[in-house]
Protein backbone atom coordinates (compact mmCIF):
# COMPACT_ATOMS: atom_id res chain seq x y z
CA UNK A 1 0.00 0.00 0.00
CA UNK A 2 2.71 2.66 1.20
CA UNK A 3 4.67 1.87 -2.24
CA UNK A 4 0.75 2.60 -4.00
CA UNK A 5 0.40 5.76 -2.45
CA UNK A 6 4.02 6.87 -2.91
CA UNK A 7 3.83 6.28 -6.93
CA UNK A 8 0.21 8.40 -7.39
CA UNK A 9 1.90 10.86 -4.91
CA UNK A 10 4.79 11.13 -7.59
CA UNK A 11 2.14 11.00 -11.04
CA UNK A 12 0.06 13.80 -9.37
CA UNK A 13 2.99 16.01 -8.61
CA UNK A 14 4.28 15.15 -12.60
CA UNK A 15 1.01 16.37 -13.67
CA UNK A 16 1.08 19.45 -11.75
CA UNK A 17 4.08 20.32 -13.33
CA UNK A 18 3.14 20.20 -16.44
CA UNK A 19 0.35 21.86 -16.35
CA UNK A 20 2.59 24.55 -15.13
CA UNK A 21 4.57 23.93 -18.52
CA UNK A 22 1.63 24.38 -20.61
CA UNK A 23 -0.05 27.65 -18.70
CA UNK A 24 3.74 29.08 -19.57
CA UNK A 25 3.58 27.98 -23.12
CA UNK A 26 0.28 29.76 -22.95
CA UNK A 27 1.43 33.01 -21.46
CA UNK A 28 4.47 33.17 -23.76
CA UNK A 29 1.77 32.60 -26.82
CA UNK A 30 -0.35 35.56 -25.15
CA UNK A 31 2.89 37.92 -24.64
CA UNK A 32 3.93 36.60 -28.63
CA UNK A 33 0.64 38.31 -29.85
CA UNK A 34 1.02 41.22 -27.83
CA UNK A 35 4.76 41.82 -29.13
CA UNK A 36 3.96 41.23 -32.97
CA UNK A 37 1.41 44.01 -32.53
CA UNK A 38 2.92 46.83 -31.16
CA UNK A 39 5.92 45.57 -33.54
CA UNK A 40 3.63 45.81 -36.90
CA UNK A 41 1.99 49.16 -35.55
CA UNK A 42 5.86 50.83 -35.26
CA UNK A 43 6.51 48.65 -38.46
CA UNK A 44 3.62 50.86 -40.14
CA UNK A 45 4.51 54.30 -38.24
CA UNK A 46 8.41 53.79 -39.53
CA UNK A 47 7.03 53.45 -43.55
CA UNK A 48 4.86 56.25 -43.21
CA UNK A 49 7.78 58.31 -42.14
CA UNK A 50 10.31 56.88 -44.71
CA UNK A 51 7.71 56.99 -47.19
CA UNK A 52 6.07 60.65 -46.84
CA UNK A 53 8.35 62.99 -49.06
CA UNK A 54 11.62 63.17 -50.50
CA UNK A 55 12.95 64.65 -46.81
CA UNK A 56 11.55 61.40 -44.80
CA UNK A 57 13.32 59.59 -47.45
CA UNK A 58 16.56 61.14 -46.81
CA UNK A 59 15.92 61.04 -43.14
CA UNK A 60 14.96 57.08 -42.47
CA UNK A 61 15.87 55.59 -45.76
CA UNK A 62 19.12 53.68 -44.49
CA UNK A 63 17.02 53.34 -41.19
CA UNK A 64 14.55 51.68 -43.20
CA UNK A 65 16.54 49.39 -44.71
CA UNK A 66 17.60 47.80 -41.56
CA UNK A 67 14.43 48.07 -39.89
CA UNK A 68 13.30 45.78 -43.22
CA UNK A 69 16.09 43.50 -42.68
CA UNK A 70 15.75 43.50 -38.84
CA UNK A 71 12.09 41.81 -39.38
CA UNK A 72 13.13 39.21 -42.01
CA UNK A 73 15.67 37.99 -40.36
CA UNK A 74 13.44 37.75 -37.16
CA UNK A 75 10.82 36.03 -39.16
CA UNK A 76 12.89 33.17 -40.54
CA UNK A 77 13.96 32.69 -37.37
CA UNK A 78 10.97 32.90 -35.76
CA UNK A 79 9.31 30.09 -38.03
CA UNK A 80 12.29 27.76 -38.08
CA UNK A 81 11.50 27.45 -34.79
CA UNK A 82 7.88 27.38 -34.89
CA UNK A 83 8.50 24.43 -37.71
CA UNK A 84 11.05 22.55 -35.33
CA UNK A 85 7.97 22.92 -32.74
CA UNK A 86 5.61 21.51 -34.83
CA UNK A 87 7.83 18.88 -35.89
CA UNK A 88 7.93 17.38 -32.35
CA UNK A 89 4.69 17.84 -31.68
CA UNK A 90 3.80 15.54 -34.57
CA UNK A 91 5.69 12.59 -33.01
CA UNK A 92 4.31 13.60 -29.63
CA UNK A 93 0.44 13.58 -30.30
CA UNK A 94 0.40 11.75 -33.62
CA UNK A 95 -2.49 12.01 -35.57
CA UNK A 96 -5.82 13.26 -34.46
CA UNK A 97 -8.94 11.65 -36.00
CA UNK A 98 -6.47 10.47 -38.93
CA UNK A 99 -4.89 14.13 -39.35
CA UNK A 100 -1.60 15.99 -38.60
CA UNK A 101 -1.83 18.14 -36.65
CA UNK A 102 -1.45 21.50 -38.45
CA UNK A 103 -1.14 24.12 -35.71
CA UNK A 104 -0.15 23.73 -31.47
CA UNK A 105 -2.82 22.38 -29.42
CA UNK A 106 -4.22 23.89 -26.84
CA UNK A 107 -3.34 21.15 -23.98
CA UNK A 108 -0.44 18.29 -24.83
CA UNK A 109 -2.01 15.39 -23.89
CA UNK A 110 1.51 13.41 -23.66
CA UNK A 111 3.43 16.10 -22.24
CA UNK A 112 5.45 13.73 -19.72
CA UNK A 113 7.15 12.03 -23.11
CA UNK A 114 10.55 12.21 -22.62
CA UNK A 115 11.65 10.00 -25.28
CA UNK A 116 10.42 11.35 -28.74
CA UNK A 117 11.74 14.90 -28.27
CA UNK A 118 15.07 13.83 -27.08
CA UNK A 119 14.40 11.17 -30.72
CA UNK A 120 14.20 14.44 -32.88
CA UNK A 121 16.31 16.45 -31.67
CA UNK A 122 19.21 14.64 -30.80
CA UNK A 123 19.71 11.63 -33.24
CA UNK A 124 17.43 12.42 -36.12
CA UNK A 125 18.96 14.64 -39.13
CA UNK A 126 17.49 17.66 -40.70
CA UNK A 127 17.76 18.91 -44.35
CA UNK A 128 21.45 20.16 -43.48
CA UNK A 129 22.48 16.72 -42.73
CA UNK A 130 23.17 17.52 -39.11
CA UNK A 131 21.23 16.61 -36.15
CA UNK A 132 18.51 18.93 -35.43
CA UNK A 133 19.24 20.23 -32.12
CA UNK A 134 23.20 21.22 -33.35
CA UNK A 135 21.37 22.52 -36.80
CA UNK A 136 18.65 24.72 -34.49
CA UNK A 137 21.79 25.80 -32.29
CA UNK A 138 23.31 27.28 -35.36
CA UNK A 139 20.69 29.26 -36.30
CA UNK A 140 20.06 30.76 -33.06
CA UNK A 141 24.07 31.94 -33.54
CA UNK A 142 24.06 33.41 -36.69
CA UNK A 143 20.74 35.35 -35.62
CA UNK A 144 22.96 36.16 -32.48
CA UNK A 145 25.39 37.67 -34.25
CA UNK A 146 23.45 39.54 -36.51
CA UNK A 147 21.58 41.12 -34.14
CA UNK A 148 24.84 42.03 -32.00
CA UNK A 149 26.93 43.21 -35.47
CA UNK A 150 26.78 46.89 -36.37
CA UNK A 151 27.30 46.28 -40.56
CA UNK A 152 25.27 49.11 -41.92
CA UNK A 153 26.34 52.50 -42.21
CA UNK A 154 24.24 54.41 -40.41
CA UNK A 155 24.85 53.00 -37.35
CA UNK A 156 28.68 52.46 -38.21
CA UNK A 157 28.24 56.66 -38.64
CA UNK A 158 26.24 56.85 -35.22
CA UNK A 159 28.81 55.09 -33.30
CA UNK A 160 30.91 58.31 -33.30
CA UNK A 161 27.97 59.73 -30.75
CA UNK A 162 28.68 58.34 -27.48
CA UNK A 163 25.39 58.02 -26.30
CA UNK A 164 24.13 56.28 -29.60
CA UNK A 165 27.53 53.86 -28.93
CA UNK A 166 26.67 53.28 -25.13
CA UNK A 167 22.80 52.15 -26.04
CA UNK A 168 24.14 50.47 -28.64
CA UNK A 169 26.76 48.32 -26.22
CA UNK A 170 23.72 47.78 -24.14
CA UNK A 171 21.64 46.10 -26.83
CA UNK A 172 25.00 44.21 -28.04
CA UNK A 173 25.51 42.84 -24.11
CA UNK A 174 21.41 42.02 -24.23
CA UNK A 175 20.80 40.52 -27.31
CA UNK A 176 24.17 38.38 -26.59
CA UNK A 177 22.55 36.85 -23.55
CA UNK A 178 19.47 36.18 -24.62
CA UNK A 179 20.32 33.69 -27.54
CA UNK A 180 23.64 32.13 -25.45
CA UNK A 181 24.20 28.91 -26.72
CA UNK A 182 27.53 28.11 -24.47
CA UNK A 183 27.96 24.92 -22.66
CA UNK A 184 26.19 24.75 -19.37
CA UNK A 185 26.58 22.95 -15.96
CA UNK A 186 24.49 20.72 -14.83
CA UNK A 187 23.27 19.78 -10.47
CA UNK A 188 26.12 17.52 -11.25
CA UNK A 189 28.65 20.27 -11.73
CA UNK A 190 29.45 18.39 -15.23
CA UNK A 191 29.64 20.96 -18.47
CA UNK A 192 26.81 19.48 -20.86
CA UNK A 193 26.16 21.16 -24.58
CA UNK A 194 24.05 23.69 -24.68
CA UNK A 195 21.73 21.58 -27.42
CA UNK A 196 21.79 18.45 -24.47
CA UNK A 197 20.87 20.74 -21.48
CA UNK A 198 17.37 21.76 -24.02
CA UNK A 199 16.48 18.43 -25.22
CA UNK A 200 17.92 15.45 -23.29
CA UNK A 201 15.48 13.68 -21.46
CA UNK A 202 13.30 16.58 -21.09
CA UNK A 203 9.71 16.03 -20.88
CA UNK A 204 7.66 17.36 -24.04
CA UNK A 205 5.73 19.75 -22.14
CA UNK A 206 8.98 21.31 -20.78
CA UNK A 207 10.58 21.46 -24.68
CA UNK A 208 7.25 23.25 -25.93
CA UNK A 209 7.33 25.83 -23.39
CA UNK A 210 11.38 26.71 -23.59
CA UNK A 211 10.71 26.37 -27.66
CA UNK A 212 8.31 28.98 -26.91
CA UNK A 213 10.06 31.20 -24.34
CA UNK A 214 12.61 31.32 -27.79
CA UNK A 215 9.93 32.15 -30.42
CA UNK A 216 9.02 34.93 -27.30
CA UNK A 217 12.22 36.11 -27.19
CA UNK A 218 13.06 36.28 -31.06
CA UNK A 219 9.59 38.76 -30.50
CA UNK A 220 10.84 40.85 -27.77
CA UNK A 221 14.84 41.65 -29.23
CA UNK A 222 12.98 42.33 -32.79
CA UNK A 223 10.74 45.18 -31.13
CA UNK A 224 13.32 46.01 -29.15
CA UNK A 225 15.85 46.95 -32.10
CA UNK A 226 13.01 48.50 -34.22
CA UNK A 227 11.97 50.94 -31.21
CA UNK A 228 15.86 51.73 -31.25
CA UNK A 229 16.59 52.28 -34.76
CA UNK A 230 13.32 54.37 -35.05
CA UNK A 231 14.34 56.48 -32.20
CA UNK A 232 17.86 56.97 -33.69
CA UNK A 233 16.60 57.91 -36.90
CA UNK A 234 14.53 60.26 -35.62
CA UNK A 235 17.58 61.70 -33.94
CA UNK A 236 19.51 62.23 -37.08
CA UNK A 237 19.61 65.45 -38.48
CA UNK A 238 16.48 67.40 -39.31
CA UNK A 239 15.13 68.47 -42.22
CA UNK A 240 12.66 70.87 -42.94
CA UNK A 241 10.25 70.22 -45.84
CA UNK A 242 6.86 71.57 -45.03
CA UNK A 243 4.92 73.63 -42.45
CA UNK A 244 1.86 71.32 -40.56
CA UNK A 245 -0.65 72.59 -38.45
CA UNK A 246 0.05 70.40 -34.78
CA UNK A 247 -3.00 69.92 -32.06
CA UNK A 248 -1.88 69.99 -28.74
CA UNK A 249 -4.27 68.77 -26.34
CA UNK A 250 -4.39 71.09 -22.98
CA UNK A 251 -5.89 68.01 -20.69
CA UNK A 252 -5.67 64.78 -22.85
CA UNK A 253 -8.06 63.44 -25.84
CA UNK A 254 -10.53 61.71 -22.89
CA UNK A 255 -12.29 63.71 -20.82
CA UNK A 256 -15.52 63.47 -19.12
CA UNK A 257 -19.30 64.97 -19.49
CA UNK A 258 -19.42 68.26 -18.49
CA UNK A 259 -15.80 68.10 -18.49
CA UNK A 260 -13.58 71.17 -20.90
CA UNK A 261 -12.36 70.14 -23.64
CA UNK A 262 -8.97 72.33 -24.51
CA UNK A 263 -6.50 72.25 -27.25
CA UNK A 264 -3.84 74.30 -28.96
CA UNK A 265 -2.97 74.66 -32.75
CA UNK A 266 -0.11 75.52 -33.72
CA UNK A 267 2.82 75.28 -36.29
CA UNK A 268 5.14 72.93 -36.42
CA UNK A 269 7.49 74.91 -37.45
CA UNK A 270 7.25 78.54 -36.84
CA UNK A 271 8.35 81.46 -35.16
CA UNK A 272 7.57 81.91 -31.74
CA UNK A 273 6.64 86.12 -31.72
CA UNK A 274 4.28 85.72 -35.20
CA UNK A 275 1.49 83.13 -33.74
CA UNK A 276 -0.89 81.63 -36.76
CA UNK A 277 -4.65 82.57 -36.90
CA UNK A 278 -6.19 79.60 -36.73
CA UNK A 279 -10.17 79.09 -38.27
CA UNK A 280 -12.19 75.89 -36.83
CA UNK A 281 -16.11 75.53 -38.38
CA UNK A 282 -15.34 79.02 -39.64
CA UNK A 283 -14.89 80.94 -36.71
CA UNK A 284 -11.57 82.46 -34.85
CA UNK A 285 -9.68 81.18 -32.29
CA UNK A 286 -7.17 83.84 -30.99
CA UNK A 287 -4.17 82.54 -29.54
CA UNK A 288 -4.83 79.10 -31.56
CA UNK A 289 -6.58 77.97 -28.09
CA UNK A 290 -9.71 75.90 -29.07
CA UNK A 291 -11.83 75.81 -26.10
CA UNK A 292 -14.93 74.58 -25.65
CA UNK A 293 -17.81 72.46 -23.03
CA UNK A 294 -18.12 68.57 -23.91
CA UNK A 295 -21.50 67.58 -24.09
CA UNK A 296 -22.55 64.72 -26.46
CA UNK A 297 -20.86 61.05 -25.16
CA UNK A 298 -18.89 59.49 -27.95
CA UNK A 299 -15.99 60.68 -30.33
CA UNK A 300 -16.11 64.07 -31.22
CA UNK A 301 -14.64 65.23 -34.47
CA UNK A 302 -13.23 69.05 -35.78
CA UNK A 303 -11.61 70.55 -38.94
CA UNK A 304 -10.20 74.09 -39.27
CA UNK A 305 -6.98 75.68 -41.25
CA UNK A 306 -4.29 78.01 -40.04
CA UNK A 307 -2.96 80.73 -41.59
CA UNK A 308 1.24 82.13 -41.02
CA UNK A 309 1.81 85.57 -41.16
CA UNK A 310 2.48 86.76 -44.78
CA UNK A 311 1.26 83.61 -46.01
CA UNK A 312 -2.24 82.98 -47.74
CA UNK A 313 -1.87 79.42 -47.69
CA UNK A 314 -4.67 77.39 -45.67
CA UNK A 315 -2.95 74.82 -43.63
CA UNK A 316 -6.02 72.83 -43.24
CA UNK A 317 -5.72 70.34 -40.18
CA UNK A 318 -8.32 67.92 -38.34
CA UNK A 319 -8.80 66.68 -34.87
CA UNK A 320 -10.33 64.21 -32.48
CA UNK A 321 -11.48 63.80 -28.61
CA UNK A 322 -13.77 61.51 -26.48
CA UNK A 323 -16.51 61.99 -24.25
CA UNK A 324 -17.41 59.26 -21.95
CA UNK A 325 -19.69 58.60 -19.13
CA UNK A 326 -18.06 58.59 -15.99
CA UNK A 327 -16.65 55.53 -15.09
CA UNK A 328 -13.97 54.10 -13.03
CA UNK A 329 -11.27 50.94 -13.40
CA UNK A 330 -11.06 48.83 -10.22
CA UNK A 331 -8.53 45.84 -11.14
CA UNK A 332 -7.45 43.50 -8.32
CA UNK A 333 -3.56 42.69 -8.08
CA UNK A 334 -3.92 39.54 -6.58
CA UNK A 335 -6.85 37.84 -8.78
CA UNK A 336 -10.37 38.35 -9.71
CA UNK A 337 -11.39 37.35 -6.48
CA UNK A 338 -10.92 39.26 -3.14
CA UNK A 339 -9.98 36.30 -0.87
CA UNK A 340 -11.05 36.21 3.11
CA UNK A 341 -8.05 36.52 5.81
CA UNK A 342 -5.83 38.30 3.26
CA UNK A 343 -4.93 42.30 2.73
CA UNK A 344 -6.17 42.22 -0.79
CA UNK A 345 -4.37 44.28 -3.13
CA UNK A 346 -6.26 47.14 -5.17
CA UNK A 347 -5.49 49.89 -8.20
CA UNK A 348 -8.25 51.74 -8.29
CA UNK A 349 -7.84 54.84 -10.76
CA UNK A 350 -10.31 57.41 -13.20
CA UNK A 351 -8.59 59.02 -16.13
CA UNK A 352 -7.75 62.27 -15.34
CA UNK A 353 -8.56 62.38 -11.83
CA UNK A 354 -5.59 62.33 -9.47
CA UNK A 355 -5.66 59.38 -6.61
CA UNK A 356 -6.30 62.05 -3.62
CA UNK A 357 -9.21 63.36 -5.52
CA UNK A 358 -10.93 59.77 -5.08
CA UNK A 359 -13.66 58.84 -2.42
CA UNK A 360 -13.51 54.77 -2.30
CA UNK A 361 -16.01 52.96 -0.04
CA UNK A 362 -16.98 49.25 0.73
CA UNK A 363 -19.85 46.88 1.38
CA UNK A 364 -18.85 43.96 3.21
CA UNK A 365 -15.28 44.90 3.70
CA UNK A 366 -12.87 47.45 5.66
CA UNK A 367 -10.62 49.41 2.67
CA UNK A 368 -7.83 52.02 3.40
CA UNK A 369 -4.84 53.39 1.44
CA UNK A 370 -0.99 51.66 2.22
CA UNK A 371 2.00 52.83 0.19
CA UNK A 372 0.01 53.87 -2.83
CA UNK A 373 -2.42 50.16 -3.03
CA UNK A 374 -5.73 49.75 -1.86
CA UNK A 375 -6.23 47.05 0.87
CA UNK A 376 -9.51 45.18 1.26
CA UNK A 377 -10.25 43.30 4.15
CA UNK A 378 -13.50 41.17 3.90
CA UNK A 379 -15.44 40.86 6.93
CA UNK A 380 -15.99 37.65 8.47
CA UNK A 381 -19.05 36.45 6.95
CA UNK A 382 -19.09 38.03 4.08
CA UNK A 383 -19.75 36.40 0.69
CA UNK A 384 -19.53 39.38 -1.56
CA UNK A 385 -17.81 43.01 -1.45
CA UNK A 386 -19.09 46.22 -2.99
CA UNK A 387 -16.50 48.84 -4.12
CA UNK A 388 -17.60 52.00 -4.52
CA UNK A 389 -15.68 54.90 -5.81
CA UNK A 390 -16.58 58.57 -5.93
CA UNK A 391 -14.42 61.49 -7.59
CA UNK A 392 -14.35 65.04 -7.32
CA UNK A 393 -14.83 66.68 -10.72
CA UNK A 394 -14.64 70.87 -11.07
CA UNK A 395 -15.41 71.06 -7.14
CA UNK A 396 -17.95 68.08 -6.70
CA UNK A 397 -18.03 64.65 -6.01
CA UNK A 398 -19.60 62.71 -8.90
CA UNK A 399 -19.86 58.75 -8.99
CA UNK A 400 -17.86 56.45 -11.36
CA UNK A 401 -19.26 53.40 -10.50
CA UNK A 402 -19.22 50.01 -8.33
CA UNK A 403 -18.17 46.70 -9.01
CA UNK A 404 -18.73 43.53 -6.68
CA UNK A 405 -16.46 40.78 -5.84
CA UNK A 406 -17.19 37.00 -4.36
CA UNK A 407 -15.44 36.14 -1.11
CA UNK A 408 -13.11 32.86 -1.50
CA UNK A 409 -10.79 31.46 1.33
CA UNK A 410 -7.22 31.34 0.23
CA UNK A 411 -6.67 28.10 -1.53
CA UNK A 412 -4.26 25.77 0.52
CA UNK A 413 -0.40 25.62 -0.51
CA UNK A 414 1.87 23.21 -0.99
CA UNK A 415 5.36 22.41 0.91
CA UNK A 416 8.60 22.48 -1.01
CA UNK A 417 11.78 21.71 -0.47
CA UNK A 418 14.29 24.36 -0.77
CA UNK A 419 18.03 24.81 -0.45
CA UNK A 420 21.19 25.79 -2.53
CA UNK A 421 18.58 28.64 -4.29
CA UNK A 422 16.63 25.62 -5.96
CA UNK A 423 13.37 24.34 -5.13
CA UNK A 424 12.27 20.58 -4.82
CA UNK A 425 8.72 19.11 -5.51
CA UNK A 426 7.62 16.12 -3.53
CA UNK A 427 9.17 12.60 -4.27
CA UNK A 428 12.34 13.48 -6.45
CA UNK A 429 15.47 12.68 -5.82
CA UNK A 430 17.38 15.13 -3.73
CA UNK A 431 21.46 14.78 -2.30
CA UNK A 432 22.55 14.15 1.16
CA UNK A 433 24.83 17.42 0.49
CA UNK A 434 21.58 19.17 -0.42
CA UNK A 435 19.79 18.62 2.92
CA UNK A 436 21.77 19.26 5.12
CA UNK A 437 22.94 22.58 3.02
CA UNK A 438 23.08 25.76 5.90
CA UNK A 439 20.43 26.98 3.74
CA UNK A 440 17.89 24.31 3.54
CA UNK A 441 14.45 24.49 4.69
CA UNK A 442 10.88 23.60 4.09
CA UNK A 443 8.18 26.78 2.26
CA UNK A 444 4.98 26.64 2.08
CA UNK A 445 3.82 28.13 -0.87
CA UNK A 446 1.64 27.83 -4.35
CA UNK A 447 5.07 27.27 -6.23
CA UNK A 448 7.13 28.91 -8.97
CA UNK A 449 4.00 28.81 -11.44
CA UNK A 450 1.84 29.91 -8.70
CA UNK A 451 -0.67 32.77 -9.11
CA UNK A 452 0.18 34.26 -5.24
CA UNK A 453 2.85 34.72 -3.63
CA UNK A 454 1.99 35.26 -0.13
CA UNK A 455 3.55 34.85 3.66
CA UNK A 456 3.19 31.56 5.02
CA UNK A 457 5.32 30.29 7.84
CA UNK A 458 5.62 26.98 8.64
CA UNK A 459 5.40 26.33 12.48
CA UNK A 460 6.31 22.88 12.66
CA UNK A 461 6.76 19.42 11.35
CA UNK A 462 7.77 16.18 12.18
CA UNK A 463 10.28 13.52 10.17
CA UNK A 464 9.87 9.82 9.68
CA UNK A 465 13.68 8.27 8.69
CA UNK A 466 15.52 5.25 10.20
CA UNK A 467 12.35 3.86 11.84
CA UNK A 468 11.66 6.59 14.09
CA UNK A 469 9.57 10.10 14.42
CA UNK A 470 11.60 13.00 15.20
CA UNK A 471 9.90 16.33 15.51
CA UNK A 472 11.20 19.92 14.52
CA UNK A 473 9.86 23.63 15.53
CA UNK A 474 9.96 26.20 12.17
CA UNK A 475 10.87 24.58 9.19
CA UNK A 476 14.90 23.59 9.37
CA UNK A 477 15.80 20.43 10.19
CA UNK A 478 17.66 19.85 13.37
CA UNK A 479 20.60 18.09 14.85
CA UNK A 480 18.47 14.96 15.31
CA UNK A 481 17.41 15.17 11.65
CA UNK A 482 20.46 15.87 10.25
CA UNK A 483 22.05 12.79 12.05
CA UNK A 484 19.32 10.54 10.92
CA UNK A 485 19.56 11.95 7.13
CA UNK A 486 23.26 11.52 7.43
CA UNK A 487 22.94 7.27 7.68
CA UNK A 488 20.23 6.99 5.34
CA UNK A 489 20.53 4.90 2.10
CA UNK A 490 20.11 5.52 -1.60
CA UNK A 491 16.27 5.61 -3.11
CA UNK A 492 14.89 5.06 0.36
CA UNK A 493 12.34 7.82 1.24
CA UNK A 494 12.45 11.17 3.72
CA UNK A 495 8.81 11.14 4.69
CA UNK A 496 7.97 14.78 6.16
CA UNK A 497 4.69 14.76 8.30
CA UNK A 498 1.88 16.59 9.99
CA UNK A 499 3.70 19.58 8.80
CA UNK A 500 1.81 22.66 10.50
CA UNK A 501 1.82 26.17 8.95
CA UNK A 502 0.14 30.01 9.16
CA UNK A 503 -1.78 31.82 7.22
CA UNK A 504 -1.29 35.64 6.34
CA UNK A 505 -4.41 35.73 9.09
CA UNK A 506 -3.21 33.82 12.00
CA UNK A 507 -4.73 30.74 11.23
CA UNK A 508 -2.95 27.24 11.71
CA UNK A 509 -3.47 24.33 9.26
CA UNK A 510 -1.86 21.37 8.35
CA UNK A 511 -0.58 20.65 5.06
CA UNK A 512 -0.20 17.31 3.29
CA UNK A 513 2.63 14.93 4.02
CA UNK A 514 5.63 15.12 1.83
CA UNK A 515 8.23 12.95 0.30
CA UNK A 516 11.92 13.04 -0.59
CA UNK A 517 14.26 10.42 -2.16
CA UNK A 518 17.57 10.09 -1.02
CA UNK A 519 19.76 10.23 -4.42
Amino acid sequence: MYLVLTAMLALNVSADILNGFNKLRKSMESSIISTEGRTNDLMRTFEAAYSKDEGGMKKYGEWWAVAQANKQMSDEFYDYIENFKMDIVRMVEGKVKGVELTEMPKTIKNGSDTNKPHEYALTQRGESGKIHAVEFKERMEQYRVYMTTAESECIQHKMTDPKFAHEWNEKVQMFSDLFNTSDVRNDEGETIPWEQSIFDEMPAGAVFAMLTKYQNDVRLAENDLLEFLFKSAGSSDFVINSVQALIIPDNGEYIMKGGHYRARIVSAAVDTTNLPVVFINGKEYPNGVYDIVAGSVGQQTYRGYMLMPGDTTHYEFKGQYTVGEPSVTISNKDMDIIYSGYDNKYDISVPGVPTDKLKVSAVGAKIDRRNGVWIVQPQTAAKTVTISVQAEVDGKLTNMGSQSFRVKPLPKPSCFFVANEVTYDGSVKVAKKALTAADAHLEASYGPDGVLNLPFTIKSFEMYAGGRMIQATGNVFNKDMINAISKMKSNEMLNILTIKYQEPGGAIKTLPNFGLIIK
